[in-house]
């Protein structure tokens, strides 16, 4: 007897110990508080080695917010003087510039102070990929992806730049997250708030987000059934309650609805037109034709948006009447979007593109190893993912519409990585594995 429960204590002693020699990988251990240490690290270290903040770069947002601090309102000047309003890009980043300017006057410490929070911002993306990869997988292929947007360059440069990808990028990825949450596993109104009020805040900084707020609100419904019509449609009240205020600006100076921005026409007549290319880092020429159109739209306060209408009619004009060259210039965007593109600065870098490529090729290997769960689990991502690549074939490519998205192709591409490692300890007798459910 007293042998027997010898033996019994062995195999206990030895069955515990294998776990623990397990458990010696870093990737099976729950180290995200170091991750995100890392992560600030970087981030913070760019900032004072780049030292971008000593003369800021803040392309059309500081423009707008120069105008807006000076008194003018956000308005454009008319060709034959006067100011008309204006909607030209989203409200969010201009008005935070506004406030920068009011409490900082533009000096250094101001710009750092922004530096530094968007800094922030990227470490908190960290940490909403962490939960996120968590949450669809499982804690390595979550750990891998955390180290992955922690270290990837182009995460950590983007702190350095003025720009409002620091804000949108951690917005969607926590959208994402919740309404995954919410649809996946908790089905509680608490994801559905915190979702809502992040897509709220998203359209804020990001013109397109609209479509995607119309494309998750379906899918909720999808995923979820009859049950989640309520939610989803709370989802969707929530995150236009957030919106309202400057739509309602909007619809006060134009006498119309403009939801966010006015600038789809100017946006799809640079990527979709004769002398295009796919980057918007070329300098066209406006045909005679086209410039005659221009000069005769009237000067008064809806001057903005027939102007664009006048751009989005001659854009869709030569999609429309030369499809072969506009499909040529679509798949010269989604070679710019993948691999590089040679007319932007950065873009043509070698630090930027890559990472690009070998991130993506293996994103896609992770994402087949997902099987079915692309079109089910997954869906949010994918949509989000999908609709990032749309975008750029309507309109342009820009090395950011795919750094928006990067930290979701590190999810996969973590999986890709991870994928044939097992976090449980191994069983003596192990279960046998399940069936693949049906994709449908």
């Amino acid at each position: 007897m007293e042998q027997e429960d010898h033996l019994a204590r062995s195999q206990t002693a030895n069955s515990s110990s294998r776990p623990a020699s397990r458990r010696g990988s870093f990737l099976d251990r729950p180290r995200i508080g170091l991750i995100l240490w890392v992560a600030a690290l970087l981030r913070v270290g760019s900032v004072l080695l780049l030292r971008t903040f000593l003369h800021p770069v803040t392309w059309e947002f500081g423009d707008i917010a120069a105008i807006i601090h000076a008194g003018l309102g956000y308005t454009i000047p008319l060709p034959h003087g006067g100011r008309a309003p204006s909607a030209y890009m989203p409200p969010g980043y201009p008005y935070l510039l506004v406030l920068l300017l009011k409490l900082g006057g533009g000096r250094p410490l101001a710009w750092l102070i922004l530096e530094l929070i968007q800094a922030g911002l990227g470490v908190l993306l960290v940490y909403v990929i962490y939960r996120t990869a968590l949450l669809l997988m499982d804690r390595r292929v979550a750990t891998l992806a955390a180290i992955l947007v922690a270290v990837y360059p182009t995460q950590v440069y983007t702190c350095n730049e003025f720009h409002s990808i620091n804000f949108y990028i951690v917005l969607g990825a926590a959208a994402v997250f919740f309404l995954t949450r919410y649809s996946e596993q908790t089905g509680s109104w608490k994801d559905i708030v915190l979702a809502g009020f992040s897509m709220g805040l998203l359209m804020l900084f990001r013109a397109e987000a609209p479509a995607l707020l119309c494309l998750y609100t379906v899918i909720l419904v999808w995923r979820r059934g009859r049950k989640a019509v309520t939610p989803a449609a709370a989802f969707l009240v929530i995150a236009c309650l957030c919106l309202a205020p400057w739509t309602l600006r909007n619809y006060v100076v134009f006498r119309r609805l403009v939801p966010v921005t006015v600038s789809a026409g100017v946006n799809l007549w640079i990527g979709n037109n004769p002398h295009a290319t796919g980057s918007q880092h070329v300098q066209l020429a406006i045909p005679d034709d086209l410039q005659h159109d221009l000069d005769r739209v009237p000067q008064d306060r809806d001057y903005q948006i027939y102007r664009d209408k006048v751009f989005e009619r001659y854009a869709l004009h030569f999609a429309l009447s030369q499809p072969v060259a506009d499909a040529r210039v679509d798949l010269r965007k989604l070679a710019i979007f993948f691999f590089f593109d040679p007319a932007h600065q950065k873009g043509r870098n070698p630090v930027y593109w890559v990472p690009s490529v070998i991130l993506s090729l293996f994103a896609a290997y992770g994402a087949w190893r997902r099987g079915c769960k692309l079109i089910r689990e997954d869906m949010f991502v994918v949509v989000s993912i999908v609709f990032a690549i749309a975008v750029t074939a309507a309109v342009f490519a820009l090395p950011r519409y795919k750094i928006a998205i990067d930290p979701f192709f590190m999810i996969f591409a973590a999986n890709c990585v991870a994928r044939n490692q097992s976090f449980e300890p191994r069983r003596a007798n192990p279960a046998p594995p399940e069936a693949e459910p049906d994709c449908l």
